[in-house]
């Protein structure tokens, strides 16, 4: 998952440190003349020797092509469990074929104790006998299970066995576990070679696997899974819209269903707890929980794992989720670690500051993508439906007077009146919209005129300007210091084979009916580190007074719609372009709604504001309403305008 909070940081490397142990590195003092670097052992073989796992026959031979006995196998998986063997008594071996005092006995000793070793049909043991792939498979799967870990983390290598055909029962099942964990591989030819001995390079590659992988098991949860042979995520109180979203997510990134509970108390082998449980171990997460604050908290009990999730705003809950699934879903698993219980606060920016200082709300109660243009002392607001409001009042909180219907459908319309913007040029007031071809399908940016800001306005251009193919929304006009104008709009992600959104800009005849130049990309919706969507919406752009072109824009953050800035180091519309890590506006810092589809205008009092609508999707609580944020130059950028800053 992209783009983390300060705050999901910490969390981040507090989970990581118990979940995902990391590969064993290679050491400098590997003391073996017969293990070259360039062996495919190599980096095994100082693994398990730097573990303590094994030894070399000598102090300065490894030999990696020789065969492992069934002794040095029981010795190996008790240095992985750290068996203490002090208690040369309870460890004792009774095979009648190991001799008293034999340095294997305590070994051999501790793996009958563990039902790890069970011997042979006559008694035996056969410590000194070469070990075969079939046997140390049996002998390693029987050490999980000793340890309760049936299940061993998953791996992507799960082709299977070009043998499998053939294999005997005995050892079937544990050579299909461990392929499943990524601990046996195939050779070249995909062969498992059940009968074939296991050399020492083989075994100490095998031995630091499955140390990892018992570590990864033991220290962590299993929440969820793509395979068939492991849990189905369930997701428990299906009447929360995050429930919902959740289980889209689960769906999404492992590609299983889920089961919604609706707050039930039901066993299953795993789920995903979304506030409201009626599951001993996870009631009462939320007590005390702020508006903000969220808690993660990961329980273990009763045969089966869960994970739940408590808050109070949707949007942290569903960063969380993506938080979690991107950073903790590896090889087609979900793990979180055991014991899990974390508490955060979550921090606004501005949460000391009084909003109601530098943020607007209108009487307008639903409006999107709204447009303010100041006309001898009256404000006229246009907005996604072509329609229109007017205030006369001075006050940019209302009353605004609408809505109106300002602009005549064109004859090839076909819905999708989107995101007037209407500036004086030229003499006449000309709006740059968006709305879907008939004849195309597709959505395009056309320029419409009139001789009032009231309208009619009526279609100037020769139909969509944009390219016809694909679709294009939100054209805005910027003219250059040359007084060539352009039209900034959006290639949207809908149509990109990537769907990633990007923008364009291309220069417009003087009387703005078609583009005169090729369009040229500008940047992508995900160059800024804040994306959270690949959404284009929204380019307004604007100069300062240092002379810096900014250009203002929509996409997600990690909360939501927000109104970025990125600036052009030539000073040119064609850039590059270079983002900015703080935004305009973000949900993140006031923490009441997110909002976006950013156009600058001056107030009568000649303050600048930024219009958007907020929130993006309108809820049980609100519509997606026209507000002004005050804003101010600062260093050749864009800031909220505080008073006495």
């Amino acid at each position: 998952m992209k783009k983390i909070l300060s705050f999901v940081l910490a969390l981040a490397f507090a989970l990581s440190i118990l979940v995902f142990i990391p590969a064993r590195s290679a050491g400098a003092g590997l003391p073996f003349t017969d293990v070259p670097e360039k062996a495919w052992y190599y980096k095994e073989v100082c693994a398990a020797y730097e573990a303590g796992l094994m030894n070399g026959r000598s102090e300065i031979v490894f030999a990696p092509k020789e065969n492992v006995t069934r002794a040095e196998i029981a010795a190996i998986l008790a240095r992985i469990d750290g068996a203490d063997l002090s208690d040369t008594a309870k460890y004792a071996a009774s095979f009648p074929d190991v001799k008293q005092g034999a340095w294997y006995m305590k070994y051999l000793g501790w793996a009958a104790n563990k039902g790890i070793l069970k011997g042979y049909t006559d008694g035996s043991v056969k410590p000194n006998d070469p070990v075969t792939r079939a046997e140390l498979a049996v002998m390693m799967t029987r050490y999980a299970e000793s340890r309760s870990l049936a299940k061993l983390p998953a791996s992507p290598k799960v082709d299977s066995f070009s043998d499998a055909s053939s294999f005997k029962k005995w050892y079937a099942d544990s050579a299909e576990t461990l392929r499943f964990a990524g601990i046996f591989a195939g050779d070249s030819a995909g062969k498992f070679n059940p009968s074939s001995n296991a050399t020492r390079a083989e075994v100490a590659a095998l031995s630091v696997r499955l140390s990892d992988s018992v570590d990864v098991a033991e220290n962590t949860v299993l929440i969820a899974s793509s395979h068939e042979n492991l849990g189905t995520a369930v997701i428990v109180d299906g009447t929360s819209d995050v429930a919902n979203y959740v289980a889209d997510r689960v769906h999404e990134v492992t590609g299983r269903s889920v089961k919604m509970l609706d707050g039930a108390f039901r066993r299953q082998k795993a789920e995903i707890i979304v506030l409201e449980t009626e599951r001993p171990e996870s009631q009462g997460i939320s007590d005390g929980l702020a508006k903000f604050d969220y808690r993660i908290k990961v329980t273990d009990g009763d045969g089966f794992a869960s994970v739940t999730v408590a808050f109070e705003r949707t949007f942290v809950g569903k960063y969380l989720v993506d938080m979690i699934l991107g950073e903790y879903y590896k090889n087609g698993e979900l793990r979180l670690p055991k014991g899990t219980d974390l508490e955060k606060t979550y921090p606004f920016r501005y949460a000391d500051r009084d909003k109601s200082d530098v943020l607007i709300e209108t009487d307008v109660t639903q409006l999107r993508d709204p447009c303010v243009l100041l006309e001898d002392g009256v404000y006229y607001m246009y907005g996604t439906g072509w329609r229109m409001y007017k205030n006369t009042s001075g006050d940019l909180a209302g009353p605004w007077e609408g809505p109106y219907s300002v602009v005549e459908d064109p004859d090839d319309i076909n819905g999708d009146r989107w995101a007037p913007e209407v500036y004086k040029y030229g003499g006449r007031y000309v709006m740059f919209t968006t709305y879907r071809s008939r004849s195309t399908g597709c959505r395009g940016c056309a320029v419409f005129t009139s001789e009032s800001p009231e309208g009619p306005f009526t279609l100037h251009s020769d139909g969509q300007v944009t390219p016809r193919d694909r679709d294009a929304i939100d054209g805005t006009l910027y003219v250059d210091p040359d007084g060539q104008p352009w039209m900034i709009f959006s290639n949207e992600h809908t149509m990109t084979d990537d769907r990633v959104g990007r923008f364009s800009a291309a220069k417009m005849d003087a009387d703005l009916t078609e583009f005169v130049s090729e369009p040229v990309e500008l940047f992508r919706a995900d160059s800024p580190s804040w994306s959270n969507a690949n959404i284009t919406d929204g380019p307004f752009l604007y100069t300062c007074e240092d002379g810096s072109l900014l250009m203002i824009w929509s996409d997600d953050d990690e909360a939501g719609y927000c109104i970025g800035i990125a600036r052009s180091e030539s000073g040119s519309v064609t850039g590059p372009w270079v983002q900015q890590d703080e935004r305009l506006y973000s949900l993140t810092y006031f923490g009441d709604w997110d909002g976006g589809h950013g156009m600058i205008f001056r107030s009568i009092e000649g303050d600048m504001y930024v219009s958007f609508h907020s929130p993006n999707v309108k809820t049980d609580e609100r519509s997606s309403n026209p507000v002004f944020l005050r804003i101010r130059e600062e260093n050749g950028t864009l800031v909220p305008d505080f008073p006495n800053e």
